[in-house]
């Protein structure tokens, strides 16, 4: 065999071996960040084939065999149902973005945060090289909210916010839980919703997995029915760590479906996610041009169901 040949057979078979591992991650939680790349598993198996030029019998069934694994873990994404919002209901444009300590040109990220004319932003990573433009965008939306030392996450808001702090709090204002922001928003229709940002470690990093549940444990304990919980999230829709999360998370739904957001000179991993409770439908939910940040923005409208 021709060594290019052998390439593209090591190519499609690598591909392939790694996609149908990646299907067992719910089982064991090291295979689970393979998901993240599954379709590029897909991809990579038609490109070996392509490269090996076998018989037109045997790429078809290596074909079906490479691609199957990424069929099931990519299908039910996509199929995925999303609750429409009312026709004629007010809308409201969330952005979430994280705008990376190490932003390459942060006044242009903040210019294209404000031409995107949100109702609210959802920030994180503001404690880097971004962080002189929070004062700038202090000037574009009339309310914000305050983080304490160490925090790395910023809530901006067009209306006003009635109450925000950097940990839930119960009814008789105690704090539980791990560290989020959140704000309380008075929304120009009367009605008053809740919105959460947060900021996981990377799935390699074995306190993903405890943040997830932590904070799956303390969102169980607030009304869900117009909260809005958005943030780089760094699990990707195929992964079983965020179908897990999914289910945690309910009421809530996901209203960003396979939506890639990073690398920034080319989104193929959907990162960056935004859950709404049972109050709100999606109008659309689509990703911004590119800014100074490693990631690319989201912009979520939602409306009243």
């Amino acid at each position: 065999m021709k060594p290019v040949r052998a390439f593209g057979a090591l190519l499609s078979g690598g591909a392939s071996l790694a996609a149908w591992l990646s299907l067992v991650g719910g089982l064991v939680p090291m295979l689970d960040v393979l998901a993240s790349f599954l379709p590029l598993f897909g991809v990579a198996t038609l490109a070996g084939l392509l490269i090996a030029r076998r018989r037109l019998r045997w790429t078809i069934v290596a074909a079906l065999v490479g691609l199957a694994p990424v069929a099931i873990g990519v299908m039910p994404e996509l199929m995925l149902a999303i609750p429409a919002a009312q026709k004629g209901a007010s809308p409201i444009r969330v952005l979430t973005h994280n705008v990376w300590q190490s932003n390459r040109d942060p006044a242009e990220t903040a210019q294209a945060i404000v031409d995107a004319k949100p109702d609210v932003v959802m920030l994180q990573e503001v404690d880097g090289s971004f962080a002189p433009m929070l004062a700038a965008l202090n000037q574009h939306f009339a309310h914000a909210t305050k983080c304490p030392s160490g925090c790395d996450l910023a809530i901006f808001s067009r209306w006003p916010i009635a109450d925000s702090d950097y940990f839930l709090k119960d009814r008789k204002g105690r704090k539980f839980g791990p560290p989020l922001l959140w704000a309380r928003i008075a929304g120009p229709d009367g009605h008053a919703f809740t919105v959460v940002t947060l900021h996981y470690p990377w799935p390699t990093s074995r306190d993903q997995a405890v943040r997830r549940q932590d904070v799956a444990r303390a969102l169980a304990r607030i009304d869900h029915s117009s909260l809005i919980v958005a943030g780089d999230m760094n699990l990707t829709p195929w992964a079983a760590a965020m179908r897990e999360q999914d289910r945690a998370f309910a009421p809530l739904t996901r209203m960003t479906r396979a939506l890639p957001s990073w690398p920034r000179a080319f989104p193929v991993l959907p990162i960056d996610q935004l859950y709404a409770g049972p109050d709100w439908g999606l109008v659309s939910a689509r990703r911004l041009p590119a800014t100074g940040s490693d990631h690319v923005p989201l912009l979520v409208t939602l409306a009243r169901r």
